[in-house]
């Protein structure tokens, strides 16, 4: 029996489905995270970014795993990702007890000791969750998000200063970690003013500044924060590529072309990059090359119905009614919504008329 591939939670969690006609500036992580953080954290994707299964490909479901542990009941990958199964769906108690089957198994495995915490936290069993988080903090003493996860029981469970000796270790472990849970918070200001107390500011500080300035709706500023976060560190794919999106803002689009594609160049394997910079193209009129940037995401992201009508667009525009065809037929599976806006669009083609 092969051993099967462990799941990221991020595979079976969905958000809110993004409109194609935009850039897409919310898929990224918000913000991204920093050296140390724990793979184990729930992340969500948008819906139709999921690639399309290839044939054969073998369904992701609570059945698939109980049919494992049927096969071989101490199978701790088949434990795991029926937990990660359990968590996603919200069955938090029956999460906790496979993670701890497989910590029991594999005392090592900081993950399995991670997600054993998250689910008992879920379930407001915070005794429980703070031994889970001691456990994997052993494994990884300086790993900030579990630092986060344990002050956050600790707060719970009104234990306020081993919270608060926590929070002390965990911004001296991640000096952005108080800006960036006032970011999530929704708190934009009180991040900013957090970020610039700080004299010794790093990449990731200027781009959470970029972030909360682009959610205050000052595209200017923000786009001086991810230049100064790029210049720092030219190999920050998601400052330029929140960069991109500040220009976009501005109206500015051939910066914003310039980039998407440093984004892309850095990161070869982000279809969002590809989408927001045929996406730009498309406005400054260059269909050929828009077709080019759409045809790449969707190369690297087969399930984006976004990608595949604004690749169609872009086809329609060079004349190319086939090759938009041939979307429309993809589409009619995908979302077949997109697919009849398709059509309407094939039909208005001047060799359709």
């Amino acid at each position: 029996m092969n051993p099967m591939k462990r799941l990221p939670l991020v595979l079976i969690l969905s958000a809110l489905i993004l409109s194609a006609a935009n850039c897409k500036s919310e898929s990224k992580p918000e913000p991204a995270a920093a050296p140390g953080a724990s793979p184990v954290a729930a992340a969500a994707v948008p819906a139709d970014a999921q690639p399309t299964p290839p044939p054969g490909a073998v369904e992701v479901s609570e059945a698939t795993f109980q049919k494992e542990l049927e096969k071989n009941p101490n199978d701790p990958s088949a434990h795991y990702n029926l937990g990660t199964i359990y968590l996603a769906s919200g069955k938090f108690a029956e999460a906790a007890e496979e993670f701890k089957t497989v910590a029991a198994q594999e005392p090592q495995n900081v993950d399995a000791f991670a997600k054993m915490g998250i689910a008992y936290a879920s379930a407001n069993k915070l005794t429980e969750a703070a031994d889970a988080f001691k456990s994997a903090l052993r494994l990884q003493p300086n790993n900030a998000e579990l630092h986060r996860r344990l002050a956050e029981v600790f707060e719970k469970s009104g234990r306020a200063a081993e919270a608060a000796a926590l929070r002390a270790k965990l911004q001296r472990i991640e000096p952005n970690a108080a800006a960036k849970e006032l970011y999530q918070a929704g708190k934009y200001e009180e991040t900013l003013s957090e970020l610039r107390k700080s004299r010794s500011r790093n990449a990731e500080s200027f781009y959470v500044e970029g972030l909360a300035l682009l959610k205050l709706k000052q595209a200017s500023e923000a786009a001086s924060a991810f230049r100064q976060a790029a210049r720092i560190d030219p190999k920050y794919a998601d400052a330029y590529f929140q960069l991109g999106n500040a220009h976009d803002q501005l109206n500015q689009q051939e910066e914003a072309a310039h980039a998407f594609q440093e984004a892309a160049r850095i990161n070869p394997q982000d279809a969002d990059a590809f989408y927001n910079l045929g996406n730009t193209y498309d406005k400054l009129n260059r269909p050929q090359e828009a077709a080019a940037a759409f045809a790449t995401a969707v190369r690297l992201r087969p399930g984006d119905a976004g990608a595949r009508f604004m690749l169609a667009s872009t086809q329609l525009k060079q004349g190319n009614i086939a090759a938009a065809k041939e979307q429309y037929e993809a589409l009619k599976s995908l979302n077949p919504e997109k697919a009849e806006q398709l059509q309407r669009l094939i039909s208005l083609a001047p060799d359709q008329k």
